[in-house]
């Protein structure tokens, strides 16, 4: 089982507040708790805040698992972009599409090949019953 430990900066200094969750559910939860929290003057520049997720499991060493920092976007709504790469869904949602693109090519170039072996038994046996008239 697999724990998360959370913990916040503001301008690079600990908060000294860190959650303590049991599942990745549980993570989003507190992440948007904490970004429900947050008033704009938190994050506008000079001020950074961040998150830093870590996973505690009982025989592995504890490593980083997400480092979120909040942000103000242009419509004023706080974002959450993840910089850690490995753990970041969009890569993970553009492996699966480049994957599901290539297992469509591949299945294209199945059948244009069983198509190609089609249209040469047709034509050999055309031959071979011209051969015979």
């Amino acid at each position: 089982m697999t724990n998360y430990t959370i913990t916040t900066y503001r301008n690079g200094e600990f908060t000294g507040n860190n959650y303590d969750v049991r599942s990745e559910a549980a993570m989003w939860n507190t992440l948007r708790e904490i970004r429900n929290g947050l008033k704009p003057e938190d994050i506008t520049a000079p001020n950074t805040f961040r998150a830093l997720v870590e996973t505690n499991d009982k025989d592995k060493p504890v490593t980083v698992f997400k480092d979120i920092t909040f942000k103000m976007n242009a419509k004023g709504k706080i974002e959450m972009p993840n910089a850690v790469k490995e753990t970041c869904r969009y890569t993970k949602v553009k492996a699966a599409k480049a994957a599901a693109l290539a297992k469509a090519e591949a299945k294209k170039a199945a059948k244009r090949e069983a198509d190609r072996r089609y249209r040469e038994k047709k034509k050999a046996a055309k031959a071979a019953a011209a051969e015979t008239k």
